[in-house]
């Protein structure tokens, strides 16, 4: 089934010539990423210029991995093959420690072996749709799968994991959040040494390496937005605000998109606070408390683009190697909410970006699932505390019952 889905991905992404709105919004980015490799490769710099460029140095690294592989030529396709490796990589890990590539001493310490992790990845990115084979977030997402599952016995490779996903986009430190003291310290310990060789080496790429940082920090409000979304219903009923192309999307203006903005930036903050007091008071699971911070931070960011829900997508499927996790429930809300996300992009773009009824109906409804994921997932953390994947000794079950049945 991965191999019939991501065939279908790769042909949807790259191949099938959707109505002009749609299919351009979609190319554009492709476009995009093959200018800022070339640009990387040959002036040595990054583009510091371009308000576009809202991601940390590792991302120019990333980028210009495909434009080696052909000169230039074919870019699409060579990312679409990196793009395959990393989605074919976490599968392999989430296989292998569901307990089947696992051996039996995994077995011994985890009881039955579960399909329900890999099941949950190959059928949330092919809900998620194309977004996850025209964006690199899926190779980010590879990053925290693998920090995650390497944190208890290989602290040294996780550490690293975290910080090659901490210099292509920053959430895959949420990874290490739900550690305990011993591993955190050494999985931390990893990830601060391997960040600043990392980091250095992508600077050294050339000049610009870190202007994301301005861009970022003068984005506005997205439209596709959690907190954007009241603004938008209002908009439809009396107008009163506007939608403007800025940053690369299309942003809200108008009375209040400011504060409100900046009410995201403390809402950020405060869930940040809810998620570490959780850890402190519960000791959830690892993969549990990571799913409820990546959540949070979902519907509390300003920006809250559809390639971002295989964020939770990823996590969720480590959440569900457990059979006893607390966040069973919410691994099918974040399902529900990648397939709403494909039928909002690229479905019904055009209307989500004109602000228009069809596109703020669907909009709305996966914003609405989303925030209940993320309060219903800080909620169920409590009714559990973690052992570890040991926890499971005792369990003959599956998180997923239906799903675990058969191979991916």
């Amino acid at each position: 089934m991965w191999t019939v889905t991501r065939i279908l991905l790769v042909a949807f992404t790259g191949v099938t010539a959707l109505p002009h709105s749609v299919w351009d919004a979609s190319a554009a980015d492709l476009r995009l990423y093959q200018e800022w490799a070339e640009l990387i490769v040959r002036q040595h710099t990054f583009p510091l210029a371009d308000e576009q460029w809202q991601y940390p140095p590792g991302a120019g690294a990333l980028l210009v991995v495909p434009w080696l592989f052909g000169g230039g030529a074919g870019y699409n396709w060579f990312f679409f093959g990196v793009v395959a490796v990393a989605d074919a990589a976490v599968l392999g890990l989430l296989i292998r420690a569901s307990g089947r590539g696992g051996g039996p001493r995994y077995e011994a310490r985890c009881g039955a072996p579960s399909f329900a992790g890999p099941w949950v990845w190959t059928l949330g990115v092919a809900l998620l749709g194309r977004v996850c084979y025209g964006r690199f977030d899926l190779v980010v997402a590879a990053c925290a799968v693998a920090a995650l599952l390497w944190a208890g016995r290989r602290p040294v490779a996780a550490g690293v994991a975290v910080a090659a996903g901490v210099l292509l986009k920053v959430w895959p430190v949420v990874a290490v959040l739900g550690l305990r003291w011993r591993e955190l310290r050494r999985v931390g310990v990893a990830a601060g040494a391997a960040g600043v060789v990392l980091a250095g080496g992508v600077t050294l790429l050339g000049p610009g390496a870190w202007s994301f940082l301005r861009f970022q920090a003068q984005r506005g409000l997205q439209i596709e937005s959690a907190a954007a979304t009241p603004l938008l219903i209002a908009r439809l009923v009396s107008g009163g605000w506007d939608i403007e192309h800025r940053f690369g999307a299309e942003e809200l203006s108008g009375p209040g998109v400011a504060g409100l903005a900046r009410v995201c930036v403390v809402a950020m903050v405060v869930g940040g606070v809810v998620v570490l007091a959780q850890w402190w008071r519960v000791r959830p699971p690892a993969a549990d408390l990571a799913l409820a911070a990546t959540l949070l931070a979902m519907v509390t960011s300003r920006v809250l683009s559809p390639q971002y829900v295989v964020w939770a997508v990823a996590v969720a499927a480590v959440c569900a190697l457990r059979s006893r996790t607390t966040q069973r429930p919410i691994v099918y809300l974040v399902l529900v909410a990648a397939f709403l996300s494909q039928v909002e992009f690229p479905f019904v773009y055009d209307r989500v970006a004109t602000g228009s009824l069809p596109g703020v109906v669907v909009l709305t409804l996966r914003n609405a699932v989303l925030v209940g994921a993320a309060v219903w997932s800080v909620v169920r953390l409590r009714h559990g505390r973690s052992t570890g994947y040991g926890e499971a000794r005792s369990s003959r079950g599956s998180a997923l019952p239906a799903l675990s049945r058969s191979g991916t």
